[in-house]
């Protein structure tokens, strides 16, 4: 069999070219289902569902069998690039590289601020590495400033746990479908999306199961409403309304809220009750495009069901009111008694264990622009929106940001308002993209610095994945990449020791590395690191040039402090998976143990085991009295604001567009390469309803202009009679330019943040309104021949 030597950084052992099963991942949504892959010369050539891998159990959809068009394609970025004065690019060095970007983000450090650094990106859907090593870099920097895609979707839920549980930033409000006899579903259509485990399957048994209910709230119908015993078929962008309404009704039907919760796990129950009094149940009805009655109805089945779970997705993250949605979800399962118990909503943990940070209650990090704060999500550090990017850049601030760094993103395509982006990039004074491909954002760059894919290079995904286990699947690399590429921890490291944010390496932590993977050796190698190291920074960062000498890869120390800190952090759910044998052991045993199952196990592995959900509650109530606060004080006056604003109108711009849906055939924009798209297309289409097409005499196939007040793109009809007078819809994914057969660079469908402006957001976290974007569409005719 032949073999590859490849970059140290990358792996230590050479990769076979030729080889058979070897697992890994889909890396194109967060589900990142289990796939066994064959190479052939170096390329992955057949995909299949991993059956063996224990997370996802063989499922997989159409996507997964597509990813080696996601490793192998002609935008590959090879080698180090740096702008020429002309707008060109030329081939550099990885030293020339490092030392000039850490040359330049010092100089923007000393001469503006730390502040003046930012951080777009990192990580992506299943590429995870990355994240200890960036985020390191960015705080010993002394910069706050991560924009990450997450927080343009998922951190108000993270925002409203805190406010009301005190649940910490590793913990995930989640729906129990398995164990409910009621479920909601509201933004979200996961026959498409594959929402949960196997939701093609899951779904089904729900609709053939007579014990469990399942309500659908959708203003479209959908191959998921079309299963559901009842779809509310709702004004568009209106579910703020109707969940205000609902959680009114709840408050006061006799016998609807759970009387006996409320006294014993809840405060403010009587304040959070005269707010609600203020509600019109019958406005509230009429905004959500259905009767009172059926409003009623809604609150009365999901309160008196045995259990009742809420599901939700991008659709209402997407609206306006977000932040409100997200909280009277939290309420509605709170009132009804199913808030962390079985069948209802409980909260699930990552790879990463809960942590309360002692200054989580401190005033947070915010923006210079609009003063919107920072929230620590899925880890401790706190994230920004990226609708939020372009005006930190632009803003008349002396520490405005001046420097970015862009990994693993690409926001000309991924972020609102791609106008305000490009024209915010000519004020910076340093633009590097760290990227495999070169993107759309890549070619606005000063430099461009080449990655290997998640293929490419040893690899962890740190979304959840199921409950009560926890489970992490850690990837080796399954084929070579560009010979020049360098994993993103090694870049940072580069970094931050050209920067001189580290020190020299101490000689005592190297003669302690090669013993750092036994019980003994890494306690000793972890307690000489706190005594030497003066920063975060340098205790990664050495751990990284000196035991990550003796693992198969360097990047692999992360998964060593992972395993540290469910050792030390979680050790009832660490052993509850471990076994009794391991009751008398320390930390560092456990800790060891972990990373040597997590390193044997590349088809995925459990390492620990979290309460039973009749503990759900209490363990992740931070608060000392174990009580739900039901009126966080920012929510009382959106519920106002909700009151008394009705949905914006423009009769200039008279359809609702709900841009960047899901369909079988879009990945984000990490899918570049069009040929992995299958069927008759178009891929790309504005979708609008039979009465609005026949009005503006459009067919199937012709072609429209969608406008909004911030740009105009067009795209193919699609008329599409699952969709409402007035609603129109398109794929996100798109707007990408790829070369042709001739070398000729061609624009792939339209980009839909073109049309989206970064002043359409969220006031409390920046969460943009893509699902109710006010537009204009108009027929394009044909030119004559």
């Amino acid at each position: 069999m032949t073999h590859v030597h490849v970059d140290p950084s990358v792996s230590k052992t050479p990769l076979a070219l030729d080889a058979k099963g070897l697992p890994t991942v889909c890396v194109l949504c967060s589900h990142n289902c289990g796939l066994s892959v064959d190479v052939a010369d170096g390329k992955i050539v057949k995909v299949r569902a991993d059956e063996n891998n224990p997370i996802t159990k063989g499922y997989v959809c159409n996507k997964g069998f597509s990813i080696a068009k996601y490793a192998h394609h002609d935008q590959r970025v090879l080698h180090p690039l740096r702008r020429r004065p002309d707008g060109s690019f030329e081939r550099i060095d990885w030293d020339t590289a490092i030392t000039e970007i850490a040359a330049k983000l010092n100089e923007i450090r000393e001469q503006h601020s730390p502040n003046a650094i930012a951080l777009a990106g990192v990580g992506g859907q299943a590429n995870h590495m990355d994240g200890n090593y960036a985020l390191t870099f960015l705080q010993t920097i002394g910069s706050p400033f991560l924009f990450n895609a997450f927080a343009q979707e998922k951190t108000q839920h993270f925002l409203v746990g805190q406010w009301m549980f005190d649940s910490t930033p590793q913990s995930w409000f989640h729906p129990d479908i398995e164990n409910t006899r009621f479920l909601l579903t509201l933004g979200t259509n996961p026959r498409i999306s594959n929402r949960g485990h196997a939701a093609n399957d899951t779904f089904k048994a729900i609709a053939e199961n007579p014990d469990v209910q399942h309500w659908a709230i959708d203003p479209r119908e959908t191959e998921t409403t079309r299963q559901a015993d009842r779809h509310l078929q709702t004004k568009p962008g209106s579910d703020a309304y109707l969940l205000l309404g609902i959680a009114a009704a709840i408050t006061r039907g006799e016998g609807l809220a759970d009387a006996a919760f409320i006294e014993q796990r809840t405060r403010d129950f009587a304040v959070i009750q005269n707010a609600l009094a203020e509600v019109d149940l019958e406005e509230m009805a009429r905004r959500s495009g259905i009767t009172r009655e059926l409003l009623e109805e809604t609150a009365r089945e999901l309160a008196t069901a045995e259990s009742a779970a809420i599901m939700w997705d991008l659709a209402v993250e997407h609206l306006p009111f977000n932040t409100l949605i997200s909280y009277l979800i939290h309420l509605i399962s709170s009132l009804t008694g199913n808030a962390g118990q079985a069948g209802g909503n409980t909260f699930i943990e990552t790879m990463s264990p809960p942590e309360w940070n002692p200054k989580r209650n401190a005033e947070p990090p915010r923006t210079r622009a609009a003063g919107i704060r920072g929230i620590s999500a899925i880890g401790g550090f706190p994230m920004f929106s990226p609708t939020l990017l372009s005006e930190e850049i632009t803003v008349d601030h002396p520490e405005r940001i001046r420097g970015l760094i862009v990994e693993g993103a690409n926001p000309v395509l991924s972020y609102s308002d791609a106008h305000a982006f490009r024209e915010a990039r000519a004020k910076l004074d340093l633009l590097v993209v760290v990227e495999p491909a070169m993107t759309e954002t890549a070619l606005l760059a000063d430099y461009v610095l080449p990655t290997p894919c998640g293929y490419e290079k040893w690899e962890i995904a740190g979304f959840p994945k199921n409950y009560p286990q926890i489970e992490v699947q850690l990837r080796p690399p399954v084929i070579p990449g560009p010979e020049e590429a360098l994993p993103e921890p090694e870049i940072y490291v580069r970094l931050s020791e050209a920067m001189g944010l580290v020190g020299p390496v101490p000689d005592a932590l190297r003669e302690l590395a090669p013993a750092a993977t036994t019980p003994e050796g890494a306690a000793a190698f972890f307690a000489k690191g706190q005594e030497l190291a003066s920063n975060r920074a340098e205790l990664l960062f050495w751990a990284y040039r000196t035991l990550g000498a003796e693992l198969p890869a360097p990047s692999l120390v992360a998964v060593w402090v992972l395993s540290l800190q469910n050792a030390f952090g979680r050790r009832d759910s660490v052993l509850r998976t471990l076994g009794a044998d391991w009751k008398e052991k320390g930390p560092f045993d456990l800790a060891m143990e972990i990373f040597r199952r997590i390193l044997a196990h590349p088809e995925g592995v459990e390492i620990a085991r979290t309460v039973d959900a009749s503990e759900n509650l209490d363990a992740h109530t931070g608060y000392e009295d174990k009580r739900i606060r039901l009126a966080p004080a920012e929510m009382l006056e959106e519920i106002a604001r909700a009151i008394d604003t009705d949905l914006p109108t423009d009769p200039d711009y008279p359809f609702v567009l709900a841009s960047g849906l899901r369909t079988q055939w879009n990945a984000n924009t990490i899918q570049r390469d069009p040929s992995w798209r299958k069927g008759r297309g178009p891929h790309c289409a504005l979708h609008l309803a039979p009465d609005d097409a026949e009005a503006l005499g459009v067919a199937t196939g012709d072609t429209v202009r969608i406008r909004t007040k911030r740009g105009e793109v067009t795209l193919p009809a699609e008329v599409d009679k699952k969709l409402q007078k007035g609603h129109v819809w398109m794929p996100n994914g798109f707007g990408m330019a790829y070369p042709d057969a001739n070398g000729e660079l061609v624009v792939q469908g339209a980009n839909p943040n073109d049309l989206s402006d970064a002043a359409d957001r969220d006031p409390i976290t920046g969460c943009p309104h893509h699902k109710y974007t006010l537009c204009a569409v108009e027929k394009v005719e044909a030119a004559a021949a």
